[in-house]
């Protein structure tokens, strides 16, 4: 059984193969680009998408595995951790480094350098600055951004809101952009692992991006929602399978999941399970394979060891890894998730529910996010997708020692009662979502929903145990560096200060 106390050996041997196979450039100052130029810019932008999209090893194991993918009940660790319990590890800076490093720099140069001589490419590199910042603004609040990515190595930090303003920016240049450009134009050709330089996905994925960070801010600035949500319903968003952001993966860049599922350290979860059982879900065999019985159990979030010990489904041929698409001997063949147009469906049908024009009632939009999600997980039986749509089962029981109840009490079948339908909304967003946890614990916190099991127990005396912790803190090489602008950046956060308990600007409604 692989306990928590062996990943920190895991992780640090991963950072050691890392490093000693790149001396010389972690030896460089990588804020520096001396040499990028017209020709070479499409090897700069595949690095960004890498950085930018949490797709290397290394952060993956820190950002969601050990933290959103529990915190979001996605998974549950084998054996215990902290993490489970709402701690923070001090290794967020992998990801924060990388934006900073490689992800900001190589963007903004990118941007610096084309424009006005290669709009195409100028437009996507807006794209995905905004893509990978989002991320990141999402897990502290303020970030360093207007000044950032320009050699400084101490930054001032920008409020959130500020930033948010800035994408919704961009993001109009970059599809005017790619609107204007040669029909012909192929944007970083086959170093674009996402669209291969397909400038119209481009102009979908920029807009169904528009489309979350708009629901994103709905509560906090309704009226700006409004009209960013319109306007990228309007500009065409993804509506298809086919139009999913998905990164090509390689023998020299695997999907972290498949990866990281060899190691048998996370299993199925009991708010998976019961919902998952409940609805009968046609995912669920996608999702989790099944036990060494055939079977399908899930534990529940925030054990500490004598929790572990008493539950009943604690042996490696009792628990459920990951579905067969995770399988190690496929992480260089499946590619890695960076947005679903199921995920369009439930925005749009929320939309709807605020009464704003998404080309369609929030009960057909919420349906098609279902289809949708289904037919990206290979499930194409109309009738067992009716079946599933049309089902007013609701989520079940735990068969576990502590006697847990059903999650919920809600069914997949559209309700008539409007109290209901955003959590039913979110509740099959949550579930079409996955495996993407950073994206699931930006809209729980936004929204409370889908209902989560309260944890067994919190490690962190700033997050109670059925509350949900709502920011990471500052990283520690940020403190040490740039103390002075993390200190600026703390009053940025209000009262609460630097703390995982504090809200983000968005978060004014919910958890």
């Amino acid at each position: 059984m692989k306990k928590y106390r062996f990943i920190p050996a895991i992780l640090f041997a991963t950072m050691l193969l890392g490093c000693t196979g790149n001396f010389e450039e972690i030896n460089t100052d990588e804020t520096k680009i001396e040499e990028m130029n017209l020709e070479n810019i499409a090897f700069f932008f595949a690095n960004a998408v890498n950085y930018g999209s949490i797709q290397d090893i290394g952060t993956y194991n820190i950002i969601p595995q050990w933290h959103q993918d529990f915190w979001v009940q996605y998974f549950t660790p084998v054996g215990t951790s902290p993490t489970d319990r709402f701690d923070v590890l001090q290794w967020f800076f992998f990801h924060w480094d990388g934006v900073y490093y490689h992800t900001l720099p190589h963007l903004n140069k990118i941007i610096e350098i084309t424009e006005g001589v290669d709009m195409p490419a100028n437009a996507v590199a807006k794209i995905w600055k905004v893509y990978s910042m989002h991320i990141l603004t999402d897990l502290y609040g303020p970030v360093p951004y207007f000044e950032a990515g320009k050699g400084e190595l101490r930054t001032s930090y920008d409020s959130q809101e500020e930033v948010y303003n800035d994408f919704f920016v961009l993001l109009d240049e970059a599809v005017t952009g790619l609107k204007e450009a040669d029909p012909g134009a192929r944007p970083f050709g086959d170093e674009d692992v996402i669209y291969s330089g397909d400038p119209g996905k481009w102009i979908k994925f920029a807009n169904s991006l528009r489309l979350r960070l708009a629901l994103r801010i709905s509560y906090v600035n309704p009226a700006k929602a409004k009209t960013e949500a319109e306007k990228a319903v309007a500009g065409g968003v993804m509506t298809d399978v086919a139009d999913d952001a998905m990164i090509r993966v390689s023998p020299t860049s695997q999907n972290p999941l498949n990866f990281i599922a060899a190691w048998n350290s996370m299993c199925m979860s009991g708010a998976m399970e019961s919902y998952m059982k409940g609805y009968n879900d046609p995912r669920m065999q996608e999702y989790f394979s099944p036990n060494a019985n055939g079977l399908y159990h899930g534990i529940p979030n925030g054990l500490v060891e004598r929790d572990w010990t008493l539950q009943p489904y604690k042996t490696m041929d009792s628990l459920n890894n990951c579905g067969p698409r995770f399988s190690p001997d496929l992480m260089n063949e499946n590619p890695y998730y960076v947005m679903y147009a199921a995920e369009s469906y439930f925005l749009r049908a929320e939309g709807a529910l605020n009464n704003w024009n998404m080309g369609g009632s929030a009960k057909d939009l919420y349906e098609q996010g279902i289809r949708t999600s289904m037919r990206q997980w290979g499930i194409s039986a109309a009738a067992r997708i009716n079946d599933y749509i049309s089902n007013t089962a609701t989520p079940v029981p735990l068969n576990d020692y502590f006697n847990t109840p059903a999650v919920s009490d809600i069914p997949v079948a559209f309700s008539a009662d409007p109290a209901i339908q955003l959590q039913q909304i979110m509740t099959q967003k949550w579930l079409a979502l996955f495996p993407d946890a950073c994206e699931s614990w930006s809209e729980l916190r936004r929204t409370g929903f889908p209902e989560l099991y309260p944890i067994k127990t919190s490690s962190n005396p700033d997050v109670a145990p059925n509350s949900m912790i709502r920011r990471i803190p500052f990283v520690s090489t940020e403190r040490d560096m740039n103390a002075e602008a993390v200190l600026e950046a703390t009053t940025l956060l209000g009262p609460g200060g630097d703390k995982a308990g504090t809200r983000v600007w968005w978060n004014v409604s919910a958890q």
